[in-house]
């Protein structure tokens, strides 16, 4: 692909468009053209590893979470030092949990994600609903 092709390829992705959307519209745009969808995977998983700017994806996350306004905690493995456990929840949703914590749902989906990890949403009402 061409610089012009990347260019939508980038554009598109940002937007949220996916790669079978993407390889439709490069078609449609390009005549001729007949980009392989694996080149459209390979370049979208480089637009993400860039915006990691050279960091593990939880650093990525921990980064993210510190500067929008998250409390987090995480606990790490003793023996290599990986996180195993996060924690995070908007200020926001916080102080009005302190403000009325008599009411909380806990939503668990259970061994879902690629690493079979455990996964908990807290939701809480407060007393105003």
């Amino acid at each position: 692909m061409n610089s012009d092709q990347l260019d939508m390829v980038e554009s598109l992705h940002r937007t949220g468009v996916k790669p079978p959307q993407i390889q439709v519209a490069l078609r449609a745009n390009f005549p001729g053209v007949q980009p392989a969808i694996k080149d459209i995977y390979n370049h979208t998983g480089k637009i993400r590893r860039d915006a990691l700017l050279g960091d593990t994806p939880m650093k990525a996350l921990e980064n993210f979470l510190a500067g929008n306004s998250f409390m987090f905690y995480t606990r790490e493995n003793e023996i290599d030092n990986r996180t195993e456990e996060i924690f995070f929840c908007h200020n926001k949703s916080h102080k009005m949990w302190c403000a009325s914590p008599a009411v909380l749902l806990i939503d668990t989906a259970y061994n879902t994600n690629m690493y079979e990890w455990l996964f908990v949403q807290f939701i809480g009402v407060t007393s105003t609903s």
